[in-house]
């Protein structure tokens, strides 16, 4: 049984050359909580990659970023309009954000990307 609400390895960004590919032809988008870039690609479906550094807190802080960010990408690829390839930067200020401050800010950015229906 196929679910879509799943994360598989095949909708990662894995290689570091794949985000220097996405880092150097990518248009950038700049929030309060994350910095986004966006490919526009086409036939391998939408992909996802993202980095969290030390500046955004401890392993817990880093980690639980992380979740949302998976958890973001899990119930809202469904609306995007173009398949592409995504690198989200983590900026400090998004460790004291709730999920929900997480999930209006990263989708008011894919919204000024064209990725999702705005």
């Amino acid at each position: 049984m196929s679910n879509h609400f799943t994360f598989p390895r095949a909708d990662r960004l894995t290689k570091k050359t794949d985000y220097a590919r996405v880092f150097s032809t990518g248009e950038k988008y700049v929030g309060r909580y994350f910095v986004c870039y966006v490919v526009q690609c086409t036939g391998s479906g939408s992909k996802l990659g993202f980095a969290v550094s030390r500046k955004v807190g401890n392993a817990v802080v880093r980690n639980r970023v992380k979740r949302y960010l998976r958890e973001f990408y899990r119930t809202h690829r469904g609306a995007f309009k173009i398949q592409a390839e995504l690198v989200i930067i983590a900026r400090p200020a998004v460790a004291a954000a709730p999920y929900r401050d997480c999930v209006y800010a990263l989708t008011r950015l894919l919204q000024r990307g064209g990725v999702l229906n705005g």
